[in-house]
């Protein structure tokens, strides 16, 4: 939160970092709520370890897991990756955002927008926007999951923060 709201004061962040981003859910992601204990190695984002977060209109559905239910419009989750070198450096991969649109906004992609920041905040991609195509590959591994959890994975249960 500190370091967002150095952004928002105009000053300037050294080396990678997602807040660097135009987009304000990129820059308010870190205040989120944290619904993983730690980061746990994902195969459907690259094998990069993330951690799962929720705003606060996704959080009371999200936090819930599968009992949850349907996410709301507006509920936005979040997932900042990162690798880590052989040496044991870890370097930042892209922050994995989807938020949940208005019924009929985006039928082809369960109606969530996907959205990939690079790790220099620029835009890898987000759905009916820049590269929107490209994030097609998110709408499908998502929707492959099935309409019982509203497109949502969920994490491995050793990494949940308990209710």
């Amino acid at each position: 939160e500190e370091q967002a709201a150095a952004i928002e004061a105009g000053e300037s962040i050294e080396g990678p970092s997602w807040l660097k981003s135009n987009l304000p859910e990129a820059r308010a992601f870190l205040s989120w709520e944290t619904v993983s204990t730690g980061p746990y190695s994902s195969a459907t984002h690259g094998g990069r370890y993330v951690v799962n977060l929720a705003d606060e209109d996704a959080a009371p559905t999200y936090r819930q897991f599968e009992a949850g239910g349907a996410m709301p419009a507006g509920g936005i989750l979040g997932k900042p990756s990162f690798t880590v070198s052989p040496d044991g450096h870890a370097v930042l991969g892209p922050l994995f955002l989807m938020e949940k649109a208005e019924a009929g906004a985006s039928p082809g992609t369960g109606d969530w927008i996907y959205t990939a920041v690079m790790p220099d905040g620029s835009l890898m991609g987000r759905t009916g926007g820049q590269n929107g195509e490209a994030m097609q590959f998110c709408a499908a591994c998502h929707m492959g999951i099935g309409a019982e959890t509203d497109s949502m994975t969920y994490l491995p249960e050793a990494y949940r923060v308990s209710n």
